[in-house]
């Protein structure tokens, strides 16, 4: 299996989450989320973090989403 640097794939770090924020949004129920876009707005809503697509939605007009966090996700 090849592996694959951000630099190939055209991302920057901040737009790739980590492993432990990972955790947090896989399989999470009863929680909320606060995303941030590229313009320093945040937009909230229930349920773990949406996925890239859904992220950028929420963000859309507004610099895209940058970082998601869930809190209250058991």
């Amino acid at each position: 299996m090849k592996s694959l640097s951000l630099e190939m794939l055209r991302l920057t770090s901040d737009e790739v989450l980590e492993r432990s924020q990972m955790k947090t949004i896989m399989g999470a129920t009863d929680c909320s989320h606060t995303t941030t876009c590229g313009n320093g707005t945040q937009t909230s809503g229930s349920g773990p973090c949406p996925n890239a697509n859904d992220a950028s939605l929420e963000c859309s007009g507004n610099g895209g989403a940058i970082s998601c966090v869930a809190t209250g996700c058991s």
